[in-house]
């Protein structure tokens, strides 16, 4: 399980994550904003302004329990330890 120290979004809708364990990555959130659930995230103030570390680190989010958990963020920036960690859903 991943924790998250912090959390910066940036204009260009990528966030710059620190992880509890040491490290930072750059995740852009592009594709994750694009259905109609996340609309408001897809604001440049709102994405930059409202962002903030969750649950103890477990997640970030905006208001509106707009969640994304550190695992899932972990995974992202390191595809590579999904295919380790979990084969069968990294070949859907």
């Amino acid at each position: 399980m991943r924790f998250i120290k912090e959390a910066k979004a940036n204009p260009d809708f990528t966030v710059t994550v620190h992880w509890e364990e040491g490290g930072s990555d750059v995740i852009d959130f592009r594709p994750l904003i694009e259905g109609p659930a996340l609309a408001p995230v897809r604001d440049p103030d709102f994405f930059q302004q409202k962002l903030e570390v969750v649950h103890d680190g477990y997640a970030i989010g905006w208001p509106d329990e707009l969640h994304f958990s550190a695992d899932s963020l972990w995974y992202r920036a390191h595809p590579e330890d999904l295919k380790r960690d979990y084969p069968e859903v990294a070949a859907e």
